[in-house]
């Protein structure tokens, strides 16, 4: 068995092709960029600057998509976009990552359950990337 690499930077894993939206985007289209995308996290950005971050159980907790069906799932959508935007259901403020930290501190942040996606910042929180807890499972996979 190979040696996990202690001290490897965080953008060795980070994605950097990330889809964002902004706090006035319509819950319809985070609903769709889910449903088109697979992501389960979408960063929330004014300009480049990370502002917040919304994953799919958040738009899940407002949406009730699991009781209703497509038809039904688009009056939901329609009622959200006129009284909720992604301001009110995006967790302001995340936690995130410089590119210089380590995929360890990541993966130690990660390791406490309360979230799974982590986003990797730069000066003046500008967003670089985003690192999920599959990103993790899929490094350690590479070294075994």
């Amino acid at each position: 068995m190979s040696r996990l690499k202690q001290n490897e930077s965080i953008t060795h894993i980070m994605s950097k092709d990330l889809q964002t939206i902004n706090s006035q985007t319509p819950l319809s289209t985070v609903g769709k960029i889910f449903a088109e995308s697979g992501f389960h996290h979408l960063p929330v950005v004014s300009g480049e600057k990370l502002v917040g971050i919304v994953s799919f159980v958040d738009l899940m907790r407002v949406s009730f998509k699991d009781s209703f069906g497509v038809t039904a799932q688009q009056t939901v959508y329609d009622v959200l976009d006129r009284t909720l935007d992604v301001e009110a259901i995006m967790t302001k403020n995340p936690v995130t990552v410089c590119s210089n930290d380590t995929i360890k501190h990541a993966a130690s942040i990660l390791a406490r359950g309360d979230f799974h996606a982590l986003p990797i910042v730069g000066d003046d929180q500008q967003l670089l990337g985003l690192v999920t807890s599959a990103d993790l499972i899929n490094y350690l996979l590479e070294q075994y």
